[in-house]
């Protein structure tokens, strides 16, 4: 997410609304916003009815494999510490975009919580609407 913030205005002019929606609470959202200094909003799930809604699987095989591991490893190089108590670590998210018409023009559930779409990718489906 803070990589897509980077195109904030071209998404913009793209006339594209981005929300990360989180089950976690409240106090972490913001810990999360000032932390990636995200100029998005995140909207509060605390009942996952949208990871259900868009098939998110919570899997402990998937969210602590090697990815995990190697971006943990290498945030604790930069000095980072992880916070492990922010809600239920194996829920994985993923990357949808939705139509003014409520149509999903792209789904990328993530397969690990690395795991995101890429971002010409996202652009271009947003393009093509647009």
């Amino acid at each position: 997410m803070a990589q897509v913030g980077s195109y904030y205005d071209e998404l913009q002019a793209l006339n594209t609304n981005v929300v990360a929606i989180s089950f976690g609470l409240e106090y972490w959202a913001r810990a999360w916003l000032a932390e990636t200094q995200s100029p998005f909003p995140v909207w509060l799930d605390p009942t996952r009815q949208s990871y259900h809604a868009f098939g998110l699987e919570s899997s402990i095989i998937h969210s602590w494999g090697w990815n995990s591991m190697r971006y943990y490893l290498q945030a604790a190089f930069r000095g980072q510490r992880p916070h492990f108590n922010r809600g239920n670590t194996n829920q994985l998210g993923g990357d949808f975009i939705v139509d003014a018409q409520g149509i999903v023009r792209l789904a990328h559930p993530s397969h690990d919580p690395t795991d995101r779409a890429s971002l010409p990718k996202l652009l271009a489906v947003l393009r093509q609407l647009g």
